[in-house]
């Protein structure tokens, strides 16, 4: 089993669509107005979709349960230079270098936090959790 799609609200979803086009890559396969009057959009991810709608007195809410997603390239170095470079990425924003992957934070135009990583070792990450 594996995740076919994400369906979220947002505020706004042209707003969206040019984040998730220019900082994470996806594409627009379908946009339009549902029946209730509000804009939608379905983004194509690597081997997912993102669904996502506006709705009435829409707020963001994360939650207490929900940390983030994780998105993972291949190149961090590079991600970075070029988020900074196109305004998505504020220019103090550091590499947080750790034992098994190299990662960044952002947050998307309503707050959810991105995890931007490259795993250096994913596999002694995993290794590392077991007992001894």
């Amino acid at each position: 089993m594996k995740i076919d799609h994400i369906n979220r609200y947002v505020s706004e979803i042209d707003i969206f669509i040019n984040f998730y086009q220019k900082v994470l890559g996806y594409k627009v396969i379908d946009k339009g107005v549902k029946a209730n009057g509000k804009k939608y959009a379905i983004l194509k991810g690597l081997g997912h979709e993102l669904f996502i709608s506006e709705k009435d007195n829409f707020m963001f809410d994360k939650g207490n349960n929900f940390r983030h997603i994780g998105y993972s390239v291949n190149n961090i170095e590079k991600v970075l230079k070029k988020l900074k470079d196109e305004g998505y990425v504020h220019n103090e924003t550091k590499l947080i270098v750790k034992q098994f992957s190299k990662q960044f934070y952002i947050k998307d135009p309503d707050g959810l936090e991105i995890d931007i990583i490259e795993w250096t070792n994913k596999e002694k990450f995993y290794d590392s959790l077991l007992p001894n």
